[in-house]
């Protein structure tokens, strides 16, 4: 399960079953999926909640996979054993794809290249 602080502005204690980070303190309380999961939320006016509560292995399960050169804004890429997950943004002038998640290494969003993203899938939220 996954907990933001509605409060925003502050740290809040993150849980998410299988996820490294597990019991972890985050801005905003957003890891990685739960990054995703927020954009998910709001896009859909709160009616849409993309790994149902789960962490980057759920929100993979309700993806479609899909190749590299099929990817569109909004599908996710997700490290080997979804470890990670994040979302594609779009490309950069040079036609890299653009990636942007929340990782804990540099503790908020980024936008990056593609490095370390192993697979794209589409969420099922475009099929619905």
């Amino acid at each position: 399960m996954i907990g933001w602080d509605s409060r925003w502005g502050t740290l809040k204690k993150v849980w998410a079953d299988g996820n490294s980070t597990t019991g972890t303190y985050r801005p905003f309380g957003l890891d990685c999926s739960g990054f995703t999961d927020w954009v998910f939320y709001n896009i859909s006016g709160g009616s849409y909640i993309l790994g149902h509560g789960g962490g980057a292995h759920a929100q993979h399960t309700y993806c479609t996979p899909i190749t590299w050169a099929e990817a569109q804004p909004g599908d996710l890429v997700f490290y080997p054993g979804d470890t990670h997950v994040g979302i594609v943004g779009g490309w950069d002038e040079g036609g890299n794809i653009q990636i942007i998640h929340c990782t804990s290494s540099y503790n908020n969003v980024v936008i990056t290249g593609k490095a370390g993203f192993a697979t794209i899938g589409r969420p099922q939220y475009y099929s619905s």
